[in-house]
């Protein structure tokens, strides 16, 4: 698999969660072990673009999350209009290591 950035990471998970997900069922989805997706999901969590429910320790998008991944769909599209090597880039530093 190649090695995927921290954003296409967050965006995966961002979407995963959005019908509500556990903690299992991200790290299958994503492909990361059980620590990285604790360390993802403390991260995202901190900064409110995801919150879990307590008694059943399922983790659902919230609305700044959803607003995230919108603006990163509508970021992709755009740069697949321009050149479309360019779609599905994860990071800023994938977008540069496209174009040199």
């Amino acid at each position: 698999m190649k090695t995927r950035s921290g954003w296409s990471i967050i965006r995966m998970i961002l979407d995963v969660a959005k019908l509500g997900a556990t903690k299992s069922v991200i790290m299958h989805n994503t492909y990361l072990s059980s620590e990285k997706t604790g360390v993802y999901l403390k991260f995202l969590e901190e900064h409110k673009l995801i919150k879990c429910e307590l008694g059943s320790r399922t983790y659902h998008t919230t609305e700044k999350g959803f607003d995230m991944l919108d603006q990163s769909s509508d970021l992709n599209e755009f740069l697949n209009r321009l050149d479309p090597s360019f779609a599905d880039i994860g990071s800023s530093e994938e977008f540069f290591d496209q174009i040199n």
